[in-house]
């Protein structure tokens, strides 16, 4: 694809967002114990005990959506946040087993999609479970639907999951709006992409597929889909990492060696924090901009992952015992919201949850 131009206006307002909540930084191993401290990446550990395996299974990946909401909560806090769609949803293209939709479910959630409603915590749950074509179609019709009833559909951002070799890798949905006569877009943003890369990148492919049966879906609603997925990048995560040097034995060959600190899903909040906050209409735009800053020099690098530390230190301080959203408290009150439509049967039946978070933040929840 062509360079993407970035206006000197845009960059202007990249450099404003990026100096306001920088924090300081010792080296990248920080940068890297601040990501895991944050718990941005997904680090959890689950026990539960239920009436039966079905629902059990049903409140565990409830439970682990939930956690993932107190970060999409931090980017709809964000300057300008509430002008882009951040539902509370997550595409999970890593390995992992899968459940039958049951038919009363499918019905339900196809209605309602349709129809433009809420689904229940639970039906949230089932979808999430589904097998991989099932939850993407779903999950992103959902969130076209929802996000034109609540009058933010300009645009739509959702975190993907997948793995890669033996660990996982953040990337992002954002599907834009058409204006003017425009068909929208659907883009895919992976941290490690690069435009001069033959890179034919699974998370690209797995939405690709799904966007006609999503088109079916959404018929009479008024929502349109574009036709093709665009996939986006310009290498922050490794850009931001380290450079070493070596030179060959007997000759004047120097190489260089760049290595991405593993921090993806940071790379991927950074950039959905600075594209809401400048109030650009593209995210492309946004991360060129990013790009081209941390191109610029040592500072300019230094600049992106000062706010990167920022904003990990902010959600940390945010989770932490003393906290504006204590850990523990948060995730209750977030579960106490979803208990109000569980089936009578499971709540007089009981059970206990206990979750782990990053840095062994623990969350005890009975009913």
């Amino acid at each position: 694809g062509p360079k993407t131009v970035i206006s000197a206006s845009l960059r202007t307002r990249v450099e404003v967002a990026l100096r306001s909540g920088g924090a300081q930084l010792a080296d990248g191993q920080e940068l890297v114990r601040l990501y895991q401290d944050s718990g941005l990446g997904g680090e959890a550990s689950l026990k539960a005990s239920a009436s039966d395996k079905e629902t059990l299974r049903l409140l565990l990946v409830l439970t682990t959506q939930r956690m993932r909401d107190l970060y999409v909560d931090d980017l709809r806090r964000a300057p300008n946040g509430g002008t882009v769609h951040f539902p509370h949803l997550h595409i999970d293209l890593q390995r992992r087993n899968f459940n039958t939709l049951p038919e009363n479910v499918r019905a339900s959630v196809e209605s309602k999609i349709r129809k433009m409603e809420k689904w229940t915590s639970l039906e949230k749950a089932h979808v999430l479970s589904a097998k991989h074509e099932l939850t993407i179609r779903y999950v992103l019709a959902y969130a076209l639907a929802r996000a034109k009833a609540t009058g933010r559909d300009g645009a739509t951002w959702i975190p993907l999951g997948m793995t890669t070799g033996s660990t996982g890798h953040a990337n992002a949905v954002c599907l834009l709006a058409g204006r003017g006569g425009e068909p929208g877009k659907v883009l895919v943003y992976d941290p490690n992409f690069a435009l001069n890369q033959e890179h034919w990148v699974h998370s690209q492919k797995a939405i690709s597929d799904a966007l006609p049966k999503v088109k079916r879906l959404l018929e009479g609603t008024g929502v349109t889909v574009a036709d093709r997925v665009e996939l986006f990048g310009n290498g922050l995560q490794t850009s931001l990492g380290s450079i070493s040097q070596t030179k060959a034995w007997f000759s004047s060959t120097v190489y260089t060696t760049r290595r991405g600190f593993p921090i993806c899903g940071a790379v991927v909040h950074l950039l959905a924090t600075v594209w809401v906050t400048t109030g650009a209409q593209s995210p492309i735009d946004v991360e060129a901009a990013l790009a081209d800053i941390i191109a610029s020099g040592e500072e300019g690098k230094a600049l992106v992952q000062r706010r990167i530390a920022g904003i990990l230190r902010t959600m940390d301080a945010r989770l932490s015992d003393r906290g504006e959203e204590e850990f523990a408290t948060s995730m209750k009150k977030r579960l106490d919201n979803d208990r109000k439509q569980w089936p009578q049967e499971v709540i007089s039946s009981g059970g206990s949850i206990t979750l782990t978070g990053a840095k062994g933040r623990v969350c005890a929840y009975s009913w």
